[in-house]
């Protein structure tokens, strides 16, 4: 087979797996979260198999049950207040509701129909219901396989991950072998340090706004903070949100540790996030996450939308990464270009 006919065939074959990804990305869900398991987990992995001498496989056994007993923990601490504050939330609302149609025939003729509109919206969602909780997940028995398949190609990507990478790279032709590894190494650390920073992020800010707005006396701090923590896996969208939405609800429900108005309670509670955004920005971010994407915002805040337009939550988050390897791969590639022009230019002198 000629280079070019090689080359050919490897084209045309990535571009019928991509094809073929694409069309059951309703399925990749579970493998996708495993691979980003294995990499957040995979220097703990190496640490206690290296330095502690633990079997791979045992190390793997260690940190499952250790994070499975976190999480039972977590559910068993935190279900119960989640679960409170989500049913005062839901009657507060409905309350709200109620309150708010008797004053709607006060409002100008024109926005009566779209207030309207968006009480009966209100009602009908469930989406401050308890049931609502389990209702964002797919039924039981799906469930319970995607978890299975998660636990079982985590597993898989621990112990196998090196392995799988030095397999592929007996498919590509010698010379390019150097390149490629270097290459993967690049893309390893970018997304490495990303999907760490941002696991670290969610429990940064969560735990911050959970203390600041318990402080303020804020009703349902464990869920804006929650909330809050995990929309900063949507860059430059996610903390606009969920500041909007901290604010529209303590303006409604107000504090009750300190004598302020709902305008002065909102207000300072936009400060806060404020605050917050701030401390990452300047302090925890740089140190963190290393701005190592390199990203432009504009291409951040497109390939969130685009990711979320393709693949729904999971886009969401792996645009932002997903990104960045697709700027590494394009210098690379340009870096390529512009090293044959030099040398052909230096061949005709």
């Amino acid at each position: 087979m000629t280079i070019r006919l090689r080359t050919a065939f490897f084209i045309a074959l990535g571009l019928l797996l991509f094809w073929f990804l694409y069309v059951e990305r309703g399925i990749l869900t579970p493998f996708i979260l495993a691979g980003i398991f294995a990499y957040v987990c995979n220097p703990i992995i190496n640490f206690l198999s290296h330095n502690v001498r633990f079997p791979r496989v045992i190390s793997i056994i260690i940190i499952y049950i250790f994070i499975i007993g976190i999480m039972v923990n977590l559910g068993i601490i935190l279900s119960g207040r989640i679960l409170q504050e989500s049913s005062q939330l839901s009657i507060y609302v409905r309350e709200v509701s109620e309150t708010t149609k008797a004053q709607v025939h006060a409002l100008p003729e024109w926005i009566r129909p779209i207030a309207q509109e968006a009480i009966t919206s209100l009602e009908k969602s469930k989406l401050f219901s308890p049931e609502n909780l389990f209702s964002l997940f797919p039924q039981a028995l799906s469930r319970i396989v995607s978890f299975i398949l998660f636990l079982f190609s985590g597993f898989f990507f621990l112990k196998e991950g090196k392995y799988m990478f030095h397999k592929l790279l007996t498919y590509v032709p010698n010379d390019y072998k150097i390149e490629v590894e270097i290459l993967f190494r690049r893309i390893n650390t970018v997304l490495n340090g990303y999907l760490r920073g941002q696991i670290f992020m969610v429990f940064f800010v969560s735990l911050v706004l959970f203390t600041a707005l318990s402080i303020l006396g804020v009703r349902f701090a464990l869920i804006l903070a929650i909330f809050s923590g995990f929309a900063e896996i949507v860059p430059i969208v996610g903390p606009i949100v969920a500041t909007t939405v901290a604010a529209i609800v303590v303006f409604f429900v107000g504090t009750s540790n300190f004598l302020l108005t709902p305008l002065q309670a909102a207000i300072i509670v936009v400060f806060i996030y404020a605050v917050v955004r701030q401390l990452q920005d300047y302090f925890v971010t740089p140190y963190v996450m290393g701005k190592i994407t390199k990203l432009h915002p504009l291409v951040i805040l497109f390939s969130v939308i685009a990711g979320e337009h393709l693949m729904g939550i999971l886009g969401l988050i792996l645009a932002v990464p997903i990104a960045a390897v697709v700027r590494i791969l394009l210098e690379y590639s340009l870096d390529k270009i512009n090293d044959h022009g030099t040398r052909h230019l230096a061949s005709k002198r």
